[in-house]
């Protein structure tokens, strides 16, 4: 049997809104013969994408059809992760391997897609964006913290608080479902929130520069220099800490996150003048110095062989 007009209408309707990709499921079930299917895979009008998912030849290949088809390839599916952040453009987060979230257990395998499983996925909140049913942005950052670094973390939890697509109290149903969980970077994400959270701990700044200070008087970084005057052409400032070798000023910041937001024209100005006078800043805050020494250390010494070298 030949398709009708309103077949074929519908079946590129679909492929329209689709970026040219469709599943034999939907294809038979706008009537869509099998031996249709093959005529076209034999003509060249479609190709496989994977195991029963199909896209046009005349659609131009572009990153959202291979998500799509990784969606398409895995019914029920949520897009996550990384292809979330796209989608919501996250500062810093580029199109790579689409990435699908799937109940576990269940079938982890894709030759197009990284698939996440969830023991949760029942109750993990949604959204779209851009026609894409997905995860929402706090679980998105949930789902990244599993393989990406802090810096990484940090800079995209900041970037969706400060434009107002996310908050920290989004954060507590998760932790709440989690709060036994041993889940790889949870405990990085709690910390990262907890200081972003409006009754956060704001150490004294004895305390912070305990930490800073001891983090300075490490026999690996140079010799460096306490709460040193420093008079831009634009700006006045005394810093935490200066280490002459390497013409680098050391800072730790023990405010409030919302109070540093407020400050960020303040900051930025003195952080320039520095950069004008041919000197770097470093910034730590007093949960990086304080959960994560060794990283901050290593931040120094990766910045100050690039010093030497420059």
């Amino acid at each position: 049997m030949v398709p009708t007009v309103v077949d074929l209408r519908l079946l590129n309707g679909l492929a329209a809104r689709q970026h040219g990709v469709l599943s034999r499921a939907q294809a038979r079930e706008i009537g869509i013969t099998r031996s249709q299917i093959a005529q076209r895979l034999r003509t060249g009008d479609w190709r496989v994408v994977c195991s029963g998912v199909y896209v046009m030849a005349a659609s131009p290949a572009t990153w959202e059809q291979r998500l799509t088809a990784a969606i398409l390839s895995h019914p029920g599916g949520l897009v996550a992760g990384r292809s979330v952040a796209v989608l919501h453009s996250f500062e810093g987060v580029r199109k790579s391997r689409p990435e699908i979230l799937m109940p576990f257990p269940g079938n982890a395998r894709s030759p197009i897609a990284r698939v996440i499983r969830s023991r949760h996925f029942d109750v993990i909140s949604t959204t779209r964006a851009r026609g894409f049913v997905c995860t929402t942005v706090a679980e998105t950052i949930l789902t990244m913290s599993l393989r990406e670094n802090y810096i990484t973390i940090e800079r995209c939890l900041d970037d969706q608080l400060a434009s107002g697509a996310l908050t920290a109290s989004d954060f507590a149903p998760i932790f709440e479902r989690l709060e036994n969980a041993r889940q790889r970077g949870l405990p990085m994400l709690r910390s990262l929130v907890r200081e972003r959270s409006d009754d956060a701990y704001q150490p004294p700044t004895t305390e912070l520069e305990r930490l800073l200070y001891r983090l300075l008087e490490t026999p690996a970084l140079p010799r460096s220099t306490r709460q040193v005057p420093m008079n831009y052409p634009q700006v006045a400032a005394t810093v935490d800490a200066y280490i002459p070798n390497w013409r680098m000023i050391v800072e730790g910041d023990g405010r409030r996150w919302h109070t540093r937001q407020a400050d960020f024209e303040r900051d930025r100005l003195r952080d320039n003048a520095a950069a004008a006078a041919g000197m770097v800043v470093i910034r730590f805050t007093y949960r990086m110095l304080k959960d994560h020494p060794e990283q901050c250390l290593q931040t120094l010494l990766a910045a100050g062989r690039w010093r030497q070298s420059a």
